[in-house]
This record gives structure tokens, C-alpha cells and sequence, in this order.
């Protein structure tokens, strides 16, 4: 995948590559003890890719609620108009025009848009902050190991659906 953003001025490019269509949770959240080396070389990818999908998240659930106000201001404003008439040209009470627009099919499934965005927001956010206990975690584990090469068992596999490749340094 590849978003293009603008910062201070600058157009960058991110690529990254999204996660495979079923991801499970509990198994990518819990630390893998066998593979620890593994674990800790893949997981900040993990925890950038729920951050970027946290990030897209946010902008549903602005757009989401921006579309729900702009729909609201309208209906308010046609439903105003309608109940002066009705009402024989008094304007109506706040309640009675709130009432109104609460009652509006239209509003009623943009505000559950707007709330699924919002579920959504949340579930990837409780999942980004799961990955960051376990990237801290893993951080504390790495001061445990020994300098030295990358131990060969963890070399051309997927760890964490990340695939890990050794690259030979060139001396210049």
C-alpha cells in the first residue's frame, strides 16, 4: 500500500504492506518465546502498521461526524421552516426542532455510520496500544540477549507475517 502525505512543506510517499485479510489478535499480541530474536526484529513494523491504520481510522470518524453535522444544519434548517408553518408562524422550541431531526430516517443513518466509525477507531486503537505494551516489552527483552549475528533459525521465514531477510554487507 502507499499513502502520500505532506509534511512541513514536503510530499512523502509511504509504502507499507498491509496485513493479510485475517489477522489473529490474540496470537500476533502475545510474545512468541521461541522466536524472541523474531519478535523483536518484526514487531515495530507491527506496531507502524496498526498506527497507520489507527491513523485512517481517525479520518473516517472525522469525515464520518463532518457529514453527520453538515446533514444535521440542513435538517434543522428544513425542519425549522416546516414547523414555523405548521405551528402558524411561531418559531419552534429548540426541543421540538431537535425532536424532529432525532426522528429523521436520514440523520438516524448517518449518526450510525458516524458510531460505527467510531467502534472501529476504537477496536484499532485498543489493538495499537496492545502492540505497544508488547513492542515496550520486547524492548526490555532485547537488553537480555547477546551481541552477535542473527541466529540462522530466524533468517528467510515470516515472523509476524513480516517475511526477515539476511543482506550481506558490502565494505567499500
Amino acid at each position: 500500500m502507499k499513502k502520500i502525505i505532506n509534511v512541513g512543506g514536503q510530499t512523502l510517499a509511504i509504502v507499507y504492506e498491509e496485513f493479510d485479510e485475517k489477522v489473529d489478535l490474540d496470537s500476533l499480541l502475545k510474545i512468541d518465546y521461541s522466536n524472541l530474536m523474531g519478535e523483536i526484529i518484526t514487531f515495530p513494523i507491527i506496531v507502524n502498521r496498526f498506527g497507520l491504520l489507527l491513523a485512517d481510522a481517525e479520518s473516517a470518524v472525522a469525515e464520518a461526524k463532518l457529514t453527520l453535522e453538515i446533514y444535521e444544519a440542513k435538517a434543522k434548517e428544513r425542519f425549522r421552516v416546516q414547523l414555523v408553518g405548521e405551528n402558524g408562524g411561531k418559531n419552534p422550541t429548540v426541543d421540538a426542532l431537535n425532536s424532529a431531526v432525532i426522528q429523521d430516517k436520514g440523520y438516524q443513518q448517518m449518526k450510525r455510520k458516524y458510531i460505527d466509525a467510531q467502534k472501529v477507531r476504537d477496536y484499532l486503537n485498543s489493538a495499537f496500544w496492545s502492540a505497544k505494551d508488547k513492542s515496550a516489552k520486547l524492548d526490555k527483552l532485547s537488553l537480555t540477549i547477546q551481541d552477535g549475528e542473527l541466529p540462522d533459525e530466524v533468517l528467510e521465514r515470516r515472523v509476524n507475517g513480516i517475511k526477515v531477510k539476511k543482506v550481506k554487507k558490502t565494505i567499500e
